[in-house]
């Protein structure tokens, strides 16, 4: 019985692209909603102190 190397490291690589496919977009939306989170607490900081920056 001969073991199938190839085809095992063609799977491998598949999955590594698809994790990486849906790794890309989600850190994309976590950064994005980070940043809207991060502008709202910024804002309302400094409104909160009545400073002009």
């Amino acid at each position: 019985m001969v073991y199938d190397w190839d085809g095992r490291r063609t799977r491998r690589i598949q999955m590594l692209r698809f994790i990486g496919a849906l790794a890309i977009p989600a850190l994309l939306l976590g950064s994005a909603i980070a940043a809207v989170e991060w502008t709202h607490s910024s804002t309302s900081t400094l409104q909160s102190k009545g400073g002009r920056y």
